[in-house]
């Protein structure tokens, strides 16, 4: 009898062994190529980085990120045998940063981004991790900022920017991330301030500015960028003529600004 007690309590002790070291037996492995297999517990020194399954190195289903604060950085959701990634973002605060989809590790698809008060700001659309398709940016209360299209990576097509309230600030045409053909900007209230067009971003041909009544003050004649020609309709109002009257009153206020009116304070003299 006390022969059959001692076995049992070998048996229950070399039992209760392999179960404790079952957990450390399936973290942090390796297969036979050296591949990561198994859960993994990804550390900087002592702080945990990441943590995912990983199935002969490729990564499946949920992976979590972190920051050293220890809040969580990103949730990732592979899938497609690792070439497709679900990932959403936060900031250290824990609100949401940034969704969308990775295709073999470059952006694909609509992205969100967002100003830390679950609030949109951005909504882009990626192909093989560049911009291409439609780019909005909106204001905090999700009206919109600007609006616009990519192509590879550069703006292309219709840009439109916007006043708070959806009142356009500026409307234009760009190619290859470049202003190419007629632009507008616009005073809150809508009236044009100025318009011409754009040639590989220099301003070319006639250039009108207007005041609120939409009535002109000033056209300029461009070439490359250049005023060749201006013809002033509203002094009063010309931008040019302003900038001359500012720069003159600057001038002579110039040196009386100081309660020793200029002179010199020898103490200082080297200094």
């Amino acid at each position: 009898m006390k022969t059959i007690f001692a076995l049992f309590l070998i048996v229950a002790f070399i039992t209760s062994g392999i179960a404790a070291q079952n957990p450390s037996d399936t973290l942090n492995q390796v297969d036979k190529s050296g591949k990561k297999h198994g859960y993994w517990k990804k550390y900087d020194v002592d702080t945990l980085k990441y943590e995912g399954r990983f199935d002969h190195g490729v990564p499946v289903g949920e992976f979590i990120y972190y920051y050293v604060s220890k809040n969580i950085k990103a949730r990732v959701t592979y899938s497609e045998n690792g070439t497709v990634a679900q990932n959403i973002m936060y900031f250290p605060t824990g609100a949401k940063m940034a969704e969308g989809k990775y295709v073999n590790q470059k952006r694909e698809g609509v992205w969100l981004n967002y100003d830390g008060y679950d609030h949109v700001i951005a909504e882009v659309e990626y192909k093989n991790g560049l911009k291409n398709g439609s780019s909005k940016t909106f204001y905090p209360d999700g009206g919109k900022l600007e609006e616009g299209t990519f192509m590879d990576g550069e703006r292309d097509g219709l840009y439109i920017q916007y006043y708070p309230g959806n009142i356009v600030k500026i409307k234009g045409m760009y190619s290859k991330g470049k202003r190419n053909g007629p632009f507008a900007f616009y005073y809150p209230n809508g009236i044009v301030y100025t318009s011409g067009k754009y040639v590989n971003n220099i301003r070319q041909g006639d250039w009108t500015i207007y005041d609120e009544e939409n009535k002109p003050i000033v056209k300029e004649t461009i070439k490359d960028g250049d005023v060749i020609a201006r013809e002033v309709y509203q002094k009063d109002k010309d931008p040019e003529e302003i900038r001359k009257k500012d720069a003159e009153i600057e001038n002579k206020n110039k040196g009386n600004t100081s309660p020793d009116n200029g002179i010199k304070d020898e103490r200082f003299d080297g200094y």
